[in-house]
């Protein structure tokens, strides 16, 4: 490509002297005008369509390169390894800073990775692109919620419903932020709109139970544990938290099986799972 391109540029040269030598004589500049201008005419619109498609197959070869490095930082992802699909998402912004989902991508990485105010920089960033990117306001508020901005998070998670409302996650994450400020009903009423949208969603049934065992109905909140984990038989918290309700309900042996899964698939639980063994004997003793 580039061999053709230097020929045909140094033929659009030669073109010119040819015509300023010819300039010299009037008559055989007549006789040939028409010839010439039709010629480097010719010339002039070959070399810059040839430019242009030199140009495009550059830029096409640096989407594909971008594309590479951002599918295998989704790959490193995946595996776990955050760093390297950082480092991965990293070099296609470079190639490619115009592609919201290379933003997107690297702001769920920094975010799993605690990367907060990088990742909250991403998710403006991909949004800033795409104005009408809803999971990039779902992420983005995920993030403000975990930074203990709820209100900064509700408004983010409206944006989401609102560009997408079929984004359960969205109704069931604000639910979160809701109880969060003390609105249990308010995050009830989420808690229904997300299963509204997808009834297995394994997260709202098991934080509508919550609340709804804080209110003291425990055998409805039996139930959503239950289809919790129904859904999901390695949702650890379900487990954990249906423990709690069997160990309210006097279920003791049933209740302590629940908990020996809960530590089971997720140790971080022992403490909680003390926690509510405590409280449940102190409101016992109590009565």
């Amino acid at each position: 490509m580039r061999r053709m391109l230097s020929v045909l540029l140094l033929l659009v040269l030669a073109a010119c002297l040819v015509e300023a030598q010819t300039s010299r004589s009037a008559d055989s500049y007549f006789r040939r005008a028409k010839l010439r201008r039709f010629s480097m005419r010719s010339l002039l619109v070959s070399a810059i369509l040839l430019l242009a498609f030199s140009a495009s197959g550059a830029r096409a070869q640096t989407s594909r390169t971008a594309m590479s490095y951002l599918d295998r930082g989704n790959r490193f992802y995946a595996g776990g390894d955050l760093d390297r699909a950082i480092g991965d998402y990293d070099t296609a912004i470079t190639l490619e800073p115009g592609w919201a989902l290379a933003y997107y991508d690297r702001g769920v990485a920094r975010y799993a990775k605690g990367y907060l105010d990088g990742a909250i920089a991403d998710f403006n960033a991909a949004i800033k692109i795409n104005e009408r990117y809803a999971v990039a306001y779902y992420y983005r508020s995920n993030v403000l919620y975990v930074q203990g901005n709820f209100d900064g998070a509700i408004e983010g998670y409206n944006k989401a419903i609102e560009l997408n409302p079929r984004l359960a996650e969205a109704y069931c994450n604000r639910g979160l932020a809701r109880k969060a400020k003390g609105d249990l009903d308010g995050a009830i009423a989420d808690y229904n709109l997300s299963l509204k949208v997808n009834p297995r969603l394994a997260a709202a049934y098991n934080n509508r139970g919550n609340i709804i065992q804080s209110k003291g109905l425990l055998w409805e909140a039996l139930a959503d544990f239950n289809r919790a984990i129904n859904i999901d038989r390695r949702y650890a918290a379900a487990y954990a938290n249906r423990g709690s309700v069997l160990l309210q309900l006097g279920k003791v042996a049933a209740a302590e099986k629940d908990f020996q899964r809960a530590v089971g698939l997720d140790s971080k639980l022992k403490s909680d799972i003390e926690a509510k063994k405590a409280l449940n004997e102190r409101f016992t003793t109590k009565h």
